[in-house]
């Protein structure tokens, strides 16, 4: 057992540095986990500056501007998008948001209607009833009418329910904790302008001061980890953009209840694979179902929403990324599941990024041999 660890340990930290840089990471994690109260300004701007970075390129490299200029011209866009979208769609998300919280916590346990009048219980009961019939003897005289009527509206009251729970439990005291930290809103503009303007000196002092002092591991590793985050960061925000206006417009053609919210809602859905999607579909279907019932609009809602979903993972995201980002399906859930734990919300909101943060670390990580293992099974 002594021999196997030294072994690992000399194959994965015998390169100068290693242990180091190991320390370092080790070192902000515990800093951003019990600091995130006092340090979440700089980790808000570090990401923005990350996604900015590539316009400040482009305008030093095409326009030949200085660093600064080209820093203060991005950040007046970037300021004057933000500016329009708290003017003209947070107020609007907001009014959604109040509305739909305050739907789900008026209904009780009392039966309710779709829009059309119809019952609901009463209109799955009658979609389900016939499938029920037709199952071989003697199942069909197992269940009557009203027992599956009363198993529909206690799922129904369930997932109700358990979707109330969540947006009071989970995602409104987290956009109120963001709301009050209307600081932020002057202090993370002023270090995003200083990190896109001052990011050779900021990056020297980072290696100088923090890093090891071997710079083969920092030349070696450390570029292709800021690349491939700086890649992620700006693909995955397109892709919100993207999907969040076409679900938007999609919802609002049909004229269902609450589209930007729940436009929105998909849209950053995307950050969160699988569970993501499946957790924005089950709102999705409770406002259509109230409002549609059981009908041919609600068919070609339906229809609609899927085949989006299909170009986006067809179509848009292999445009955005490439294979190499791709994280595998065990990975997603896992670091969903551990990173959700840990941070609540905004850990599972960022749990496909820092998946990837540590994909890039063991991918890319030194070493001074190649594990057997995995010799063997590319042969």
């Amino acid at each position: 057992m002594i021999s196997l660890f030294k072994n690992w340990y000399l194959r994965h930290f015998s390169t100068p540095g290693t242990i180091e840089f190991a320390l370092v990471l080790l070192c902000i994690f515990l800093i951003v986990y019990y600091f995130m109260w006092l340090v979440g300004p700089l980790v808000v701007a570090l990401c923005i500056a990350y996604c900015l970075d590539g316009v400040v390129r482009f305008l030093t490299r095409k326009c030949y501007m200085s660093r600064t200029v080209a820093s203060s011209v991005t950040m007046l866009f970037f300021i004057g998008l933000s500016v329009s979208i708290l003017v003209f769609v947070v107020p609007k998300l907001l009014q959604q948001g109040s509305q739909f919280y305050q739907t789900l916590q008026s209904i009780s346990a009392q039966n309710i209607s779709t829009e059309k009048g119809e019952d609901f219980d009463s209109i799955v009961t009658s979609n389900i009833l016939p499938f029920v019939e037709n199952l071989p003897d003697p199942l069909p005289s197992m269940m009557t009418e009203g027992e599956i009527k009363e198993l529909v509206n206690k799922a129904r009251l369930a997932l109700i329910s358990n979707v109330s729970n969540i947006f009071n439990n989970q995602i409104m005291p987290s956009v109120v904790n963001v709301m009050s930290f209307l600081v932020y809103l002057v202090i993370v503009p002023i270090f995003t302008f200083l990190m896109l303007s001052n990011k050779s000196q900021l990056q020297s002092r980072f290696v100088t001061y923090i890093l090891p002092s071997n710079q083969r591991i920092i030349h070696e590793f450390w570029p292709q980890l800021t690349k491939q985050i700086e890649g992620y960061m700006r693909g995955k925000l397109i892709h919100i953009t993207i999907v969040s206006i076409v679900n938007t417009v999609a919802f609002m053609l049909f004229g269902l209840h609450y589209a930007i919210l729940l436009g929105i809602g998909v849209g950053l859905s995307v950050v969160i694979p699988y569970v993501g999607a499946v957790i924005i579909t089950i709102p999705i279907l409770l406002v259509s179902v109230f409002q549609f019932g059981f009908g041919y609009t609600l068919v070609w809602l339906l229809a609609v929403y899927i085949i989006i979903q299909l170009l986006d993972s067809n179509v848009l995201t292999p445009m955005l990324f490439s294979k190499a980002m791709n994280l595998d399906a065990f990975s997603i859930l896992a670091s969903i599941l551990i990173f959700g734990g840990l941070w609540g919300f905004w850990g599972v909101f960022f749990s496909i990024p820092l998946a990837t943060f540590i994909r890039t670390i063991i991918v890319n990580w030194p070493s001074s041999s190649p594990v057997p293992l995995v010799q063997e099974e590319k042969k």
